[in-house]
Protein backbone atom coordinates (compact mmCIF):
# COMPACT_ATOMS: atom_id res chain seq x y z
CA UNK A 1 0.00 0.00 0.00
CA UNK A 2 2.84 2.39 0.93
CA UNK A 3 4.61 1.56 -2.37
CA UNK A 4 1.42 2.25 -4.39
CA UNK A 5 0.96 5.62 -2.69
CA UNK A 6 4.60 6.51 -3.30
CA UNK A 7 4.30 5.73 -7.01
CA UNK A 8 1.09 7.73 -7.25
CA UNK A 9 2.73 10.69 -5.49
CA UNK A 10 5.75 10.50 -7.82
CA UNK A 11 3.50 10.44 -10.88
CA UNK A 12 1.62 13.47 -9.55
CA UNK A 13 4.87 15.39 -9.10
CA UNK A 14 6.06 14.38 -12.59
CA UNK A 15 2.78 15.47 -14.16
CA UNK A 16 2.85 18.79 -12.33
CA UNK A 17 6.45 19.48 -13.36
CA UNK A 18 5.79 18.51 -16.99
CA UNK A 19 2.98 21.07 -17.31
CA UNK A 20 3.90 24.71 -16.93
CA UNK A 21 1.71 27.63 -17.96
CA UNK A 22 3.14 30.03 -20.51
CA UNK A 23 2.03 33.27 -22.11
CA UNK A 24 -0.37 32.79 -25.03
CA UNK A 25 0.73 35.96 -26.86
CA UNK A 26 4.32 34.74 -26.78
CA UNK A 27 3.18 31.30 -27.91
CA UNK A 28 1.48 32.63 -31.02
CA UNK A 29 4.51 34.83 -31.75
CA UNK A 30 6.73 31.74 -31.54
CA UNK A 31 4.43 29.70 -33.79
CA UNK A 32 4.24 32.30 -36.53
CA UNK A 33 7.99 32.96 -36.37
CA UNK A 34 8.66 29.25 -36.92
CA UNK A 35 6.03 29.06 -39.67
CA UNK A 36 7.63 32.02 -41.48
CA UNK A 37 10.86 30.04 -41.83
CA UNK A 38 9.18 27.12 -43.59
CA UNK A 39 9.60 27.10 -47.37
CA UNK A 40 7.97 23.71 -47.77
CA UNK A 41 7.26 20.69 -45.62
CA UNK A 42 5.97 17.13 -45.71
CA UNK A 43 3.99 15.42 -42.97
CA UNK A 44 1.58 12.58 -42.19
CA UNK A 45 -1.97 13.47 -41.18
CA UNK A 46 -4.58 11.35 -39.40
CA UNK A 47 -8.15 12.57 -39.10
CA UNK A 48 -11.26 11.44 -37.26
CA UNK A 49 -14.28 13.57 -38.16
CA UNK A 50 -17.91 13.39 -37.14
CA UNK A 51 -20.18 13.37 -40.16
CA UNK A 52 -23.86 13.47 -39.24
CA UNK A 53 -23.17 11.50 -36.02
CA UNK A 54 -20.98 8.89 -37.77
CA UNK A 55 -17.20 9.09 -37.32
CA UNK A 56 -14.88 8.64 -40.28
CA UNK A 57 -11.13 8.08 -40.09
CA UNK A 58 -8.54 8.60 -42.82
CA UNK A 59 -4.79 9.04 -43.29
CA UNK A 60 -2.99 11.30 -45.72
CA UNK A 61 0.55 12.28 -46.59
CA UNK A 62 1.01 15.88 -47.72
CA UNK A 63 3.73 18.01 -49.23
CA UNK A 64 3.01 21.73 -48.88
CA UNK A 65 4.85 24.58 -50.55
CA UNK A 66 4.16 27.92 -48.90
CA UNK A 67 5.07 30.53 -51.53
CA UNK A 68 3.62 30.20 -54.04
CA UNK A 69 1.12 27.98 -52.24
CA UNK A 70 0.80 24.47 -53.70
CA UNK A 71 -0.20 21.14 -52.17
CA UNK A 72 0.37 17.55 -53.24
CA UNK A 73 -1.34 14.82 -51.22
CA UNK A 74 -1.81 11.08 -51.26
CA UNK A 75 -4.45 8.98 -49.53
CA UNK A 76 -2.17 6.76 -47.49
CA UNK A 77 -4.14 3.51 -47.86
CA UNK A 78 -5.75 3.89 -51.29
CA UNK A 79 -2.79 5.73 -52.88
CA UNK A 80 -5.00 8.12 -54.82
CA UNK A 81 -3.10 11.39 -55.34
CA UNK A 82 -4.31 14.96 -55.11
CA UNK A 83 -2.90 18.23 -56.42
CA UNK A 84 -3.91 21.78 -55.64
CA UNK A 85 -2.24 24.62 -57.50
CA UNK A 86 -4.30 27.83 -57.31
CA UNK A 87 -2.20 29.39 -60.07
CA UNK A 88 -3.68 26.78 -62.43
CA UNK A 89 -7.15 26.45 -60.94
CA UNK A 90 -8.21 28.20 -57.75
CA UNK A 91 -11.61 26.48 -57.49
CA UNK A 92 -10.65 22.88 -58.31
CA UNK A 93 -8.15 20.20 -57.34
CA UNK A 94 -6.76 17.42 -59.49
CA UNK A 95 -7.66 13.86 -58.51
CA UNK A 96 -5.21 11.22 -59.77
CA UNK A 97 -6.62 7.71 -59.11
CA UNK A 98 -4.30 4.78 -58.47
CA UNK A 99 -6.66 2.45 -60.34
CA UNK A 100 -10.04 2.45 -62.06
CA UNK A 101 -11.29 4.73 -63.67
CA UNK A 102 -7.65 5.54 -64.60
CA UNK A 103 -8.64 9.06 -65.58
CA UNK A 104 -7.37 12.18 -63.87
CA UNK A 105 -10.17 14.55 -62.94
CA UNK A 106 -10.41 18.21 -61.97
CA UNK A 107 -13.00 18.42 -59.20
CA UNK A 108 -14.66 21.30 -57.34
CA UNK A 109 -12.76 21.83 -54.07
CA UNK A 110 -16.01 22.08 -52.12
CA UNK A 111 -18.24 19.89 -54.26
CA UNK A 112 -20.10 16.74 -53.28
CA UNK A 113 -17.58 14.42 -54.98
CA UNK A 114 -14.30 15.89 -53.75
CA UNK A 115 -15.19 17.38 -50.37
CA UNK A 116 -18.55 15.84 -49.56
CA UNK A 117 -19.00 16.27 -45.81
CA UNK A 118 -15.29 16.48 -45.04
CA UNK A 119 -14.72 19.28 -42.58
CA UNK A 120 -11.88 20.76 -44.64
CA UNK A 121 -10.34 20.38 -48.07
CA UNK A 122 -6.89 20.28 -49.65
CA UNK A 123 -6.63 24.06 -49.92
CA UNK A 124 -6.63 24.13 -46.09
CA UNK A 125 -3.52 21.90 -45.89
CA UNK A 126 -0.50 23.15 -44.00
CA UNK A 127 -0.62 25.01 -40.71
CA UNK A 128 -1.60 28.55 -41.62
CA UNK A 129 -5.33 27.82 -41.88
CA UNK A 130 -5.70 26.14 -38.50
CA UNK A 131 -3.32 28.59 -36.81
CA UNK A 132 -5.56 31.37 -38.10
CA UNK A 133 -8.70 29.73 -36.69
CA UNK A 134 -7.22 29.25 -33.22
CA UNK A 135 -5.67 32.71 -33.13
CA UNK A 136 -8.96 34.28 -34.22
CA UNK A 137 -10.75 32.54 -31.34
CA UNK A 138 -8.03 33.67 -28.94
CA UNK A 139 -8.41 37.28 -30.04
CA UNK A 140 -12.19 37.06 -29.54
CA UNK A 141 -12.19 35.31 -26.17
CA UNK A 142 -8.65 35.50 -24.69
CA UNK A 143 -9.83 34.86 -21.13
CA UNK A 144 -11.01 31.36 -22.11
CA UNK A 145 -7.53 30.31 -23.29
CA UNK A 146 -4.75 28.57 -21.41
CA UNK A 147 -1.28 27.93 -22.84
CA UNK A 148 1.11 25.54 -21.16
CA UNK A 149 4.18 23.44 -21.79
CA UNK A 150 3.44 19.71 -21.73
CA UNK A 151 5.05 16.38 -22.52
CA UNK A 152 2.88 14.28 -24.85
CA UNK A 153 3.96 10.95 -26.30
CA UNK A 154 7.45 11.62 -25.00
CA UNK A 155 7.81 14.92 -26.85
CA UNK A 156 7.91 18.46 -25.45
CA UNK A 157 4.96 20.43 -26.76
CA UNK A 158 3.00 23.60 -26.15
CA UNK A 159 -0.72 23.11 -25.61
CA UNK A 160 -3.16 25.89 -26.45
CA UNK A 161 -6.65 25.15 -25.16
CA UNK A 162 -9.95 26.88 -24.54
CA UNK A 163 -13.20 25.77 -22.95
CA UNK A 164 -16.46 27.66 -22.61
CA UNK A 165 -19.66 26.96 -20.70
CA UNK A 166 -21.47 29.42 -22.92
CA UNK A 167 -21.54 27.39 -26.14
CA UNK A 168 -24.93 27.96 -27.74
CA UNK A 169 -26.70 28.55 -31.06
CA UNK A 170 -28.36 31.72 -32.32
CA UNK A 171 -30.43 32.41 -35.43
CA UNK A 172 -28.77 34.07 -38.40
CA UNK A 173 -30.46 35.24 -41.58
CA UNK A 174 -28.16 34.49 -44.48
CA UNK A 175 -27.25 37.54 -46.53
CA UNK A 176 -27.33 37.99 -50.29
CA UNK A 177 -25.27 35.41 -52.17
CA UNK A 178 -23.86 33.73 -49.05
CA UNK A 179 -23.08 30.02 -48.85
CA UNK A 180 -22.30 27.98 -45.75
CA UNK A 181 -18.62 28.70 -46.42
CA UNK A 182 -19.25 32.44 -46.63
CA UNK A 183 -21.35 32.54 -43.46
CA UNK A 184 -18.82 30.44 -41.53
CA UNK A 185 -15.91 32.66 -42.55
CA UNK A 186 -17.87 35.82 -41.74
CA UNK A 187 -18.93 34.57 -38.30
CA UNK A 188 -15.71 32.69 -37.42
CA UNK A 189 -17.43 29.32 -36.99
CA UNK A 190 -16.97 25.89 -38.53
CA UNK A 191 -18.73 25.50 -41.89
CA UNK A 192 -19.41 21.80 -41.31
CA UNK A 193 -21.40 22.57 -38.14
CA UNK A 194 -23.80 24.66 -40.19
CA UNK A 195 -24.60 21.56 -42.24
CA UNK A 196 -25.00 19.20 -39.29
CA UNK A 197 -27.24 21.47 -37.23
CA UNK A 198 -29.41 22.88 -40.04
CA UNK A 199 -31.72 20.66 -42.07
CA UNK A 200 -32.03 23.42 -44.68
CA UNK A 201 -28.26 23.41 -45.37
CA UNK A 202 -27.20 20.43 -47.48
CA UNK A 203 -23.69 21.32 -48.62
CA UNK A 204 -20.99 23.95 -48.53
CA UNK A 205 -21.70 25.80 -51.75
CA UNK A 206 -25.48 26.23 -52.19
CA UNK A 207 -26.73 29.81 -52.12
CA UNK A 208 -28.53 30.16 -48.76
CA UNK A 209 -29.72 33.72 -49.23
CA UNK A 210 -32.73 34.56 -47.07
CA UNK A 211 -32.64 31.34 -45.03
CA UNK A 212 -32.56 31.44 -41.24
CA UNK A 213 -29.96 29.07 -39.86
CA UNK A 214 -28.62 28.16 -36.43
CA UNK A 215 -25.05 29.37 -35.89
CA UNK A 216 -22.79 28.33 -32.98
CA UNK A 217 -21.42 30.98 -30.65
CA UNK A 218 -17.89 29.52 -30.78
CA UNK A 219 -15.79 27.33 -33.06
CA UNK A 220 -16.25 24.62 -30.43
CA UNK A 221 -17.08 24.25 -26.75
CA UNK A 222 -13.59 22.84 -26.27
CA UNK A 223 -10.59 23.49 -28.50
CA UNK A 224 -7.10 22.07 -28.14
CA UNK A 225 -4.07 22.72 -30.32
CA UNK A 226 -0.71 21.15 -29.53
CA UNK A 227 2.46 22.26 -31.31
CA UNK A 228 5.96 20.86 -31.18
CA UNK A 229 8.06 22.92 -28.76
CA UNK A 230 11.00 23.02 -31.19
CA UNK A 231 9.62 23.46 -34.71
CA UNK A 232 6.25 24.95 -33.72
CA UNK A 233 4.07 22.96 -36.11
CA UNK A 234 0.78 21.35 -35.07
CA UNK A 235 0.85 17.82 -33.65
CA UNK A 236 -2.74 17.61 -32.42
CA UNK A 237 -5.98 19.47 -33.03
CA UNK A 238 -9.14 18.49 -31.18
CA UNK A 239 -12.53 20.20 -31.18
CA UNK A 240 -15.66 19.31 -29.21
CA UNK A 241 -19.20 20.68 -29.20
CA UNK A 242 -22.29 19.96 -27.13
CA UNK A 243 -22.59 16.45 -28.65
CA UNK A 244 -19.01 15.53 -27.79
CA UNK A 245 -16.03 14.99 -30.09
CA UNK A 246 -16.39 16.86 -33.37
CA UNK A 247 -12.96 16.34 -34.92
CA UNK A 248 -9.46 15.13 -34.13
CA UNK A 249 -6.34 15.56 -36.26
CA UNK A 250 -2.87 14.26 -35.51
CA UNK A 251 0.28 15.20 -37.41
CA UNK A 252 3.70 13.57 -37.42
CA UNK A 253 6.81 12.82 -39.49
CA UNK A 254 7.47 16.45 -40.36
CA UNK A 255 10.30 17.25 -42.75
CA UNK A 256 11.14 20.84 -43.62
CA UNK A 257 12.63 22.72 -46.55
CA UNK A 258 12.99 19.70 -48.81
CA UNK A 259 14.88 19.73 -52.09
CA UNK A 260 11.98 18.99 -54.42
CA UNK A 261 12.17 18.50 -58.19
CA UNK A 262 11.24 21.66 -60.08
CA UNK A 263 8.22 19.86 -61.57
CA UNK A 264 7.07 18.26 -58.30
CA UNK A 265 3.68 20.01 -58.17
CA UNK A 266 2.62 18.94 -61.63
CA UNK A 267 0.22 16.33 -62.98
CA UNK A 268 2.95 14.57 -64.98
CA UNK A 269 5.29 14.20 -62.02
CA UNK A 270 2.64 12.98 -59.56
CA UNK A 271 1.20 10.66 -62.18
CA UNK A 272 4.62 9.02 -62.55
CA UNK A 273 4.87 8.08 -58.87
CA UNK A 274 3.99 4.67 -57.42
Amino acid sequence: MRFTLSVAFFMFLFSASAQKKCDCDSTFTFIYKQWAEVQNMSYHSYKNERKLDVYEEANFDFVVQRKPFKVAGVMTEKRHRLLYDPSLNKAEALYIPSGFPYTNLWLDLHGKVFRGLNHYTISNAGCEFIFGIIRDQYERIPDDFVCKKVVRKGQEEIEISAETNNFHFTDYTVQKGETALDAAKKLSVMAYVLIEYNSNVENYTDNLEGKTIKVPSHYGSKIKLCVNAKHGMATLIQVEDKKGLLETYEYKNYKFNLKLPANYFTEDYLDSLD
